[in-house]
């Protein structure tokens, strides 16, 4: 069965075979799996705009709460 390639890699080589993938479960992981290239099966397009636009909602979500300590830290508002 072939493996969704993941969003989040380490690197990839080339080698006489074909490329090498080494993938990390998630961004944060240190584990690493290899896989050759016959072993994995790219995301689609339309996976990969939703994983995409996940991780951009996320950290868009990190920066409001990050702003809205600082409003308090400083007092003031950080409106923009």
């Amino acid at each position: 069965m072939k493996k969704k390639l993941i969003l989040h890699f380490e690197f990839c080589i080339l080698n006489c075979f074909g490329w090498r993938y080494a993938l990390m479960p998630n961004k944060n992981s240190d584990e690493l799996f290899h896989f050759q290239e016959n072993q994995i099966q790219p995301l689609t397009p339309e996976e990969l705009f939703r994983q995409i636009t996940a991780e951009i909602d996320f950290y868009q979500q990190q920066i409001s709460i990050l702003q809205q300590q600082l409003a308090v830290v400083i007092g003031g508002s950080t409106n923009g």
